[in-house]
């Protein structure tokens, strides 16, 4: 049940950060199509004055006509940036859903979505620690396994020459499985 409760919280939490991310989109999207209108009705300006003024000297207020649009144009570039940046921080914000913690992260781990025909998941993705950690068990365990192929060849060695084992061999390897009983429980 609360477990459903989380779920359901998680989803107003996602729905409220989303309508807010699509406020803030169609915002950007407003304030672009209002400098793209500037931008062409200076430029159809210009364009008329440039006209009028066909075979005439430049005047300064075409100058500053001509500077003024230099200037929308790059006020034009810098808002379709900020329009891009602020939409690819949205897409990425989509693709990295989060659940107690930064976008993409699981309890500081970096997530990925697994999609269920009911429901969105996200999942942790195994961190360089765990993967370190998992690697060092493997390495135990190979250790293990030659310990315990070079016990078996004494034993086989010892039981050839009628001798008994060696006390601190056989410590030896019950240690080793102690350790490797210990590591698969973590």
């Amino acid at each position: 049940m609360s477990a459903r409760l989380s779920l359901q919280e998680e989803n107003r939490v996602l729905q409220q950060e989303l309508s807010r991310v699509e406020d803030l989109l169609a915002q950007s999207r407003a304030e672009r199509d209002e400098l793209a209108i500037k931008y062409n009705a200076i430029s159809e300006r210009l364009e008329q004055t440039l006209q009028l003024e066909t075979g005439e000297r430049e005047t300064a207020e075409s100058r500053s006509l001509a500077q003024h649009n230099i200037e929308l144009r790059r006020l034009l570039e810098e808002e379709q940036a900020a329009y891009k940046r602020k939409l690819q921080a949205y897409q990425e914000g989509r693709q990295g859903k989060s659940f107690l913690g930064d976008a993409g992260t699981f309890l500081g781990m970096p997530c990925l979505d697994v999609n269920h025909p009911t429901v969105t998941v996200t999942v942790p993705v195994p961190s360089a620690q765990v993967l370190q950690y998992k690697k060092k068990c493997g390495e135990v365990e190979q250790q293990l396994l030659e310990k315990e192929t070079e016990l078996e060849q004494e034993r086989l060695t010892l039981d050839a020459s009628g001798s008994q084992p060696d006390e601190e061999s056989s410590n030896e390897l019950e240690n080793a499985l102690i350790r490797l009983e210990e590591e698969q429980q973590r």
